[in-house]
């Protein structure tokens, strides 16, 4: 009988071990940047695969944050190799990657066709990492134009934070639409307190 007990406790302490290391092991699958980054990285990773792939790179070196570096990579000749996104831009505090935003929705694309998109998307990251909350909605008017945005975000690590927002146009003059998507990461906890 004391041995039963010993198995069957052995056995809750093993399937205890597995629950929490795949909890763990999705959380280090929920902190890894898109494109194979790892945070932390220096730009030279964004910048030797851009070269590579021929994108265009823009630098900016913000005047009034002199310890941030951003980069902007994209293709002229529409999304960026193997991805949806058109443009990946890359945030390093002191030389260290803390966050990365990808942009989906060329320009011509049907509002409806990248909704449709962005639904795709948040549905497949909710089932990665986890229920999206939204977190703002808004609606602008002025002088013709009309400005709509949602965006909803989920922290599954303290101190990292997704964030998707969708921005749609309207030219109520001309009855033109377009919209766009971007996805966030940010990873907090590289920038020192």
């Amino acid at each position: 009988m004391s041995g039963q007990i010993t198995r069957i406790t052995k056995c809750w302490f093993l399937a205890m071990v597995l629950m929490l290391s795949g909890q763990s092991l999705a959380a280090q699958a929920i902190l890894a940047p898109p494109f194979g980054l790892q945070w932390g990285d220096t730009p030279d990773k964004v910048l030797d695969w851009a070269e590579a792939k021929k994108l265009d790179v823009h630098i900016k070196i913000p005047g009034h944050k002199p310890e941030v570096r951003e980069l902007r990579v994209s293709s002229e000749s529409g999304p960026l190799p193997g991805h949806q996104a058109y443009a990946l831009e890359a945030l390093y505090h002191w030389g260290k990657l803390y966050e990365v935003t990808l942009h989906y929705g060329a320009p011509g694309m049907k509002p409806a066709k990248v909704r449709a998109s962005f639904n795709k998307l948040k549905s497949s990251m909710t089932v990665k990492h986890g229920v999206f909350s939204p977190n703002n909605k808004k609606e602008e008017k002025s002088e013709g134009f009309v400005r709509r945005s949602v965006s909803y975000h989920v922290e599954p690590v303290a101190g990292l934070l997704l964030l998707m927002s969708l921005t749609e146009f309207e030219d109520t003059l001309r009855k033109k639409r377009s919209a766009r998507f971007s996805l966030l990461y940010r990873n907090q906890n590289i920038i020192p307190k």
